[in-house]
């Protein structure tokens, strides 16, 4: 499975965690917007000196980028220093060199081309910024030359506008007495923090959906704690952790990051040292980078013991990263839907394991007249069920009513104009061979529709050209095209006709 199929199988259409920094989609916390403001006033305003410092993967390097983005537009002319291993003249001439000036044969030389330069660029109404990025690496000595731009200026304004970003060695640096002048010319000190606990929702949120997810992706409260506790609110951990997480979610066609799922992806980074270690040891120790490849490589199986299974296909469960895990997985406790309010079907000791019934949140419900109502629609499911066998609950889309025939095992209702369907469904989880058997069956019939190439094989694998038909189906039906093998889905595709409507 590549890392471009993975998100494709989330319904992604890119990385929303990457190593590197993204600027495109920025998360804005209260206090870095106003932070972010007071840094672009100061440099439109020509104030001359602003410092920003943070720990390593607080995001220093996204915020730049998204600094340059944003005046950019602003008639502001940047040079941007990212090898901060140059020193003194090296280092002038690297700036010279960024704002497309010639090199100088002398320090005293190139202070002077640089001048001409940003009083031409102030006379034509521009603005000229220096970022420095990995500031902390600079000598005292380069520091010092940072000082003598920094005076650069007209009667009331400086010519040159100096952004240094470092981490926190920097104000450390700047302390000492030999900077005591430099320091003093500070306009802002920005200092980034990591998110709080309540901001890591929030974060997953906003990324995810950028990246394409449409809120069909979800981290549960506990999921969110946890990551928060091993990463300290550190972007940079929170985003290795997540990626993780994803091909966690793909190996099991899940949307929801559960709380052992994050634990195993941090016990998994040994980057995260002490606090990976931690979790570990609640976890009851690491499954090893071999845990995650296995799931990637059973990704397919493992859809299509989900497909079979009435029982975890479309609620937050405990997931587990290969096909065997997933069949020996106890029965999930029953629940039976609420008359009203969220009917997110939880078992009553408050544990994310996955309720057999499926229903969608829901309004009080009132039966309508010629469609009998949910009472009465549930006592009939009930007295034809069998031992192992469920009430399912599920909203159908608008104008789906009238696909689905009522019968003992299926009855419809109605809410307020909206149309709900309940139907039996087993309680547990099927074996391997017989999931291979459902798949194949819905293979067979994806092909029947046009929907799936009649040159696949109907080999019983829920793999990615399945999943696309699967999709495709969704779609047509008005339903979110996940791919997914839900509850739902699967029912309406096992009373389709054989063409497509």
């Amino acid at each position: 499975m590549t890392a471009n199929s993975i998100y494709a199988t989330l319904g992604l259409s890119r990385n929303p965690f990457p190593p590197t920094p993204d600027a495109g989609s920025y998360f804005f916390t209260p206090r870095l917007e106003e932070d972010f403001a007071e840094i672009v006033h100061c440099i439109e305003a020509r104030k001359g000196f602003v410092l920003l410092t943070g720990e390593v993967g607080l995001g220093k390097s996204t915020l730049v980028r998204r600094l340059l983005d944003t005046l950019s537009g602003k008639n502001c002319h940047s040079a941007l220093i990212l090898n901060t291993f140059l020193q003194d003249s090296a280092l002038l001439s690297a700036i010279q060199s960024d704002f497309g000036l010639p090199p100088s044969d002398s320090v005293e030389q190139g202070l002077a081309r640089l001048t001409e330069f940003l009083i031409a660029r102030h006379q034509a109404g521009e603005i000229s910024l220096l970022v420095i990025d990995d500031a902390q690496n600079l000598s005292v000595e380069s520091l010092e030359l940072v000082r003598l731009l920094c005076n650069l200026e007209t009667g009331q304004e400086k010519l040159l506008q100096i952004l240094l970003v470092g981490q926190p060695e920097l104000e450390e640096t700047l302390a000492t007495p030999e900077l005591r002048q430099l320091k003093s010319r500070i306009i802002k000190h920005a200092r980034l923090s990591g998110l709080q606990k309540d901001e890591v929702t929030r974060y997953f949120d906003f990324r995810v959906n950028a990246a394409g997810a449409e809120g069909r992706l979800s981290i549960e409260p506990a999921a969110a704690d946890v990551l928060h506790r091993a990463t300290q609110g550190n972007l940079r951990r929170i985003h290795l952790v997540l990626d993780r997480c994803l091909y966690g979610l793909a190996s099991t066609r899940a949307s929801v990051v559960t709380e052992s799922l994050v634990q195993r992806a941090v016990a998994d980074l040994p980057a995260l040292g002490d606090e990976a270690a931690a979790i570990a040891k609640v976890t009851g120790g690491t499954r090893g980078r071999k845990a995650w490849v296995l799931a990637g490589l059973l990704a397919g199986t493992t859809a299509t013991v989900a497909l079979a299974s009435w029982g975890l296909a479309t609620q937050p469960s405990e997931h587990v990263a290969s096909a065997a895990a997933v069949v020996a997985a106890p029965t999930p406790e029953v629940v039976r839907p609420t008359v009203s309010g969220a009917a997110s079907a939880v078992p009553p000791n408050g544990s994310s394991a996955a309720a057999v019934v499926a229903a969608a949140p829901a309004p009080k419900l009132q039966p309508s007249a010629g469609v009998s109502g949910r009472e009465a629609c549930e006592s009939q499911l009930k007295a034809a069920a069998a031992a192992d066998e469920v009430v399912h609950v599920y909203r159908l889309p608008d104008g789906m009513g009238d696909t689905l025939k009522p019968s003992t095992r299926l009855c419809r209702f109605n809410v307020d104009k909206e149309s709900w369907v309940a139907w039996l469904g087993r309680n547990n989880t099927r074996n391997i061979e017989a999931a291979e058997q459902v798949t194949r069956k819905v293979q067979a019939k994806l092909k029947s529709m046009g929907l799936l190439d009649k040159r696949e094989p109907d080999d019983g694998f829920f793999g990615s050209k399945t999943g696309e038909a699967f999709a495709r189906f969704q779609l047509q039906q008005g339903l979110p095209p996940t791919g997914k093998p839900d509850e739902l889905t699967f029912l309406i595709l096992e009373h389709q006709d054989a063409s497509p409507r």
